[in-house]
């Protein structure tokens, strides 16, 4: 089901590319990430995304776009542990293909000018990696779900509709551990600040 819902995405994308004019582009940026309520003593960790994106007129005022993308995106927290040595914190590391579908709102027309945007995103896990710390964790017992969908939202700056950077938040809506202590709904959690460069 999820390999049928993915290849329909992409499809949607090359069927709205194949009717408007689309500029296509490229983004890296670093993240903030976390798994919300999973473990007592969760800490964020650093991660980063690399990703193509396309942005394709909705309007023809150039102010109004829908910009879909393929993300790859590190992910997942650190897991803090009070030991007689000393606190210890267990890497939990989690790779995702992430496909955002956003809107995207300029200000005005002009070249340069502020931009929000928003929208659902799909998430596929692609590797999972918690650090063997020499003792039993919850995290090393965890079974970590291998979709996510969630939404985001971002505010950024365009110079010259070329180069661009952007800040988001992005909030997953799908219990993300399937087995941790008190059986909570764990959520994705990520802050990210990125830049775009989008070709001619």
């Amino acid at each position: 089901m999820k390999k049928i819902l993915f290849t329909a995405i992409i499809c949607l994308m090359f069927a709205e590319i194949g009717q408007a004019q689309v500029r296509f582009g490229v983004r890296a940026s670093g993240s903030m990430t976390n798994i919300t309520d999973v473990h007592a003593n969760s800490r964020s960790r650093g991660g980063f995304q690399l990703g193509v994106l396309g942005l394709i007129p909705i309007t023809n005022n150039d102010i109004l776009f829908f910009q879909p993308e393929i993300n790859y995106s590190g992910q997942g927290e650190m897991d803090e542990h009070n030991r007689s040595s000393g606190k210890v914190r267990q890497k939990i590391y989690l790779s995702y293909i992430n496909v955002p579908l956003n809107a995207k709102l300029y200000f005005t027309d002009a070249e340069s000018e502020f931009f929000v945007l928003g929208g659902p995103y799909f998430g596929f896990k692609v590797g999972e990696n918690v650090e063997d710390v020499g003792f039993n964790t919850e995290a090393g017992n965890n079974e970590f779900n291998s979709f996510d969908f969630g939404a985001s939202l971002g505010i950024g700056f365009s110079l010259k509709r070329q180069f661009e950077a952007s800040l988001r938040y992005s909030y997953g809506f799908v219990d993300q551990v399937a087995n941790d202590a008190v059986n909570g709904n764990n959520h994705t959690s990520i802050l990210n600040l990125g830049v775009s460069y989008f070709f001619n």
